[in-house]
């Protein structure tokens, strides 16, 4: 009878909100720091990271990483890859806002066409397996561009 492994791991940041600026420093570990406030939408700021901004971010650079780590795994060779999104917040009625949709836009150049089967599983797993998209509650949507050189 096997038992289950369960595999577990914890990330940390800090954040200290400046109240003369109103805008906070996100820090983590020896990580760059973020500077981050309310976007401009919500009476913030246009010239910091806002967390609307930066889970678009968490999704498209998650995707782009679980993306390279199949490709590397299955030696599939990228020339360039770039990701473009958007993210969808709304507000129904009385309701609060919520992130409904969310849009990627990936380029991806291909060294050598590594077939339509290859490249269809390399999209799949890197959309399934990112932890970032299966944890958020609004539609992923991923609209790729393919090219070969």
């Amino acid at each position: 009878m096997s038992t289950l492994e369960k595999i577990s791991h914890t990330f940390d940041v800090n954040l200290v909100w400046d109240i003369d600026q109103d805008q906070a420093l996100l820090r983590a570990g020896n990580r760059m720091p973020i500077l981050v406030a309310a976007p401009a939408e919500f009476n913030g700021n246009d010239s910091v990271w806002s967390p609307e901004h930066l889970i678009l971010a968490s999704i498209s650079s998650c995707y782009v990483t679980t993306f390279m780590y199949f490709a590397k795994l299955l030696k599939v060779k990228v020339r360039n890859l770039k990701v473009s999104g958007k993210v969808e917040v709304e507000k129904e009625g009385k309701g609060m806002f919520e992130a409904k949709t969310f849009i990627l836009n990936p380029v991806i150049d291909f060294h050598n066409d590594p077939g339509t089967h290859i490249i269809e599983n390399l999209l799949d797993k890197a959309k399934r397996y990112c932890i970032i998209s299966n944890s958020v509650k609004g539609e992923v949507i991923v609209e790729p561009s393919i090219r070969y050189n």
